[in-house]
């Protein structure tokens, strides 16, 4: 069901804007969670939906906890539309460093990749100027404002031996029986309540809810995601705002999930294609003009959402600037002026 016609959504609105998307559950989607929607063939290459149709699909490796995930074709070239059209796509997700790297060959290229709840933000380098197989260069800036995950340069290290209040908390869970996840992450470690046997979800509760104030906290997938409060999607997209000359009312979001809805505060429009956490359904229920809920589940859903997007943006058109003039254009315009001007000055003085 479509909740709403969009919050304040300016129709064919000129000028560039940018959709910040989530990736699990939102672009790319689950084995597990297509189930009920169709099946994925053989071969890992085409969906077939229960109610009739087939789409070409990409199998992407599975992440690190093991979860098989497909994108469509149709969604990669909607992406590449949309960016063709002169706006921004940034690729947002709670998601491990190594998970999205593993990944990049089967997601939409973007304009920058967020990673860790927004502890880690990479650009793609200029054309012309790349030198590495995957030319992307993470901003270093942004890294370093995250005093509390300490400095980046101890990544390598185990958490045991990594400074900051991040790592603290980290120590102190796994003391009182929690099991804690930071493999491959440098801002960020989850909590399972799962695999933490003597643990309740009301413990949990009281542990997110008790963070210092250097820390927040958010779900995502099932279980809870720590980092710095300097973090979160949030502030990463309102970063990348900036960054790109943009302000909230030129920005959109996708999501699914509950680490998805501070972000949907920071901007325009939100658009769900399913609901993942029932803090979601919860927040389109109690401002459904905010959000755009897919009336359809997986890849159509998604797709379906992303020609929306297409055609309320319509084509980006960059507003005129100051007149500039090439210097040689200058000097032959000069050059004119002043042969015109001896020309026509003996000419006034003969008529005279």
């Amino acid at each position: 069901v479509c909740f709403g016609s969009g919050r304040g959504r300016p129709w064919g609105m000129a000028g560039r804007q940018v959709v910040f998307s989530d990736v699990d559950g939102t672009l790319v989607h689950l084995a597990r969670d297509l189930e009920s929607l169709g099946s994925v063939t053989e071969d890992g290459l085409h969906f077939e939906s229960a109610v009739g149709g087939v789409l070409a699909v990409r199998p992407l490796p599975p992440s690190s906890t093991g979860l098989q995930g497909y994108i469509s074709e149709r969604t990669l070239k909607l992406v590449a539309e949309l960016r063709r059209l002169g706006h921004v796509f940034v690729l947002i997700s709670g998601a491990r460093s190594t998970t999205i790297f593993e990944r990049l060959p089967f997601l939409p290229a973007a304009d920058a990749y967020v990673m860790e709840n927004g502890g880690r933000i990479f650009f793609p380098v200029s054309e012309g100027h790349a030198l590495t197989a995957a030319p992307i260069i993470e901003d270093t800036e942004w890294r370093s404002v995250h005093a509390a995950a300490g400095p980046a340069a101890q990544e390598s290290a185990p958490p045991s031996q990594r400074s900051g209040e991040l790592w603290d908390l980290y120590r102190s869970l796994e003391q009182d029986g929690w099991a804690c996840d930071a493999r491959s992450y440098s801002t960020n470690f989850r909590i399972s309540l799962s695999k933490s046997a003597t643990k309740t979800e009301a413990d949990l509760q009281a542990v997110t809810q008790n963070l210092p104030p250097t820390l927040a906290s958010s779900f995502n997938l099932g279980v809870a995601d720590i980092y710095p409060a300097t973090s979160g999607k949030d502030l990463a997209a309102q970063y990348l705002m900036r960054k790109f000359g943009l302000d909230p009312q030129r920005s959109v979001s996708m999501g699914d999930d509950d680490n998805d809805l501070a972000l949907a505060a920071a901007v325009r429009h939100t658009y769900i294609p399913g609901f993942t956490a029932d803090s979601v359904r919860a927040a389109v229920e109690a401002d459904p003009a905010a959000f755009t809920v897919a009336e359809t589940g997986g890849f159509v859903g998604t797709n379906d959402l992303l020609s929306r997007i297409a055609v309320d943006f319509g084509r980006a058109r960059v507003l005129p600037g100051p007149r500039r003039f090439p210097l040689g254009a200058v000097f032959s315009v000069v050059a004119v002026v002043l042969v015109g001007g001896a020309v026509l000055a003996p000419r006034r003085r003969r008529r005279g």
